[in-house]
């Protein structure tokens, strides 16, 4: 007897874009459907293997524990599939990718992983513009972007990292810290870009203080702080003043994971907030036609889901 055919493709895809983004709205949205074809899709999906995959509630979807067994398979099979199928295209096409990143994410993020890209995929030139310039996709342009906030109608979005905000210091700030008023040890220390990344000391403080009495908050004048504080020109320069013990710097958890990893900084205050926005990837519908691109974004999603 022969084997019943195995779901679409395009049905498994719809599954795993689900279960990584919680919700039917945000899976319709990273692959271009509508929610109806999307849970008609899922319907397919759970009537094929005969179970539920997905308890559905007011903040979204979670995974059943069937769907939860299924998933990290589907998911690995998909990128080895695509992986496969690009690197095959990219062979005899388009050997280059375009890459638009921040300053920060390029420094901080991304300088330590590219070379595992070139490693893997050393036919394929990457064409990297670091700046705050928004991306020109035009002919000739960016292919893809990593970007901070929302994407611009027409674009595909696809996060990347759920960033916090909180403050560091080195590990000897720290230990010599007072028990009260503590952020007033220290200067503020703040670079030139900040506005680019929505990091703002006295936004931070406001919301951090906001339960505090009008005592607590007299203690510290915020704004003037800020004024005097020391000004870098990026934030590489920033946080190796913050290394040294100079101060504090007001951070985006995705930006320190190694130094905190290699304890060269640590978290010196016990508030954290959710970041305001974070950074995504960014790229036109049709951008994916270029096998260099499509190999750079799965390699790149690749990264941000491997632990460390």
């Amino acid at each position: 007897m022969g084997k019943r055919p195995l779901p679409p493709l395009s049905i498994l895809q719809t599954f795993c874009a689900i279960a990584e983004t919680g919700g039917f709205g945000r899976a319709a949205e990273r692959i271009g459907q509508t929610q109806t074809a999307i849970s008609h899709q899922l319907a397919q999906l759970e009537g094929w293997i005969g179970g539920r995959l997905f308890d559905r509630g007011r903040n979204g979807a979670r995974l059943t524990p069937l769907g939860a067994r299924l998933h990290p398979a589907i998911s690995s099979m998909i990128a080895e599939l695509e992986t496969a199928l690009y690197q095959a295209r990219a062979s005899i096409s388009v050997r280059s990718v375009a890459v638009s990143v921040s300053p920060e994410f390029s420094s901080q993020w991304l300088a330590a992983r590219l070379p595992d890209f070139c490693q893997r995929y050393p036919e394929i030139e990457v064409k990297l513009a670091v700046g705050y310039q928004r991306p020109d996709f035009q002919p000739g342009g960016t292919d893809l972007a990593v970007w901070l906030g929302r994407a611009d109608a027409g674009l595909t979005h696809e996060e990347l990292l759920t960033d916090e905000e909180f403050v560091v210091s080195s590990p000897e700030l720290s230990k010599r810290l007072p028990p009260r008023w503590a952020i007033r040890a220290a200067p503020l220390l703040r670079y030139s870009g900040m506005r680019h990344t929505i990091l703002d000391w006295q936004r931070w403080h406001e919301q951090i203080t906001g339960g505090l009495d009008d005592e607590a908050n007299q203690h510290f004048d915020i704004a003037r702080a800020v004024e005097e504080a020391p000004l870098f020109d990026s934030f590489a320069e920033m946080l190796e003043a913050c290394r040294q013990g100079r101060g504090f710097a007001l951070v985006r958890s995705s930006l320190v994971a190694r130094d905190l990893a290699d304890n060269k900084l640590v978290r010196c205050f016990v508030e954290v907030q959710p970041a305001a926005v974070s950074y995504s990837l960014v790229y036109p519908p049709n951008a994916l036609v270029n096998p260099a691109a499509a190999l750079f974004r799965n390699w790149l999603l690749s990264q941000v889901r491997s632990p460390g």
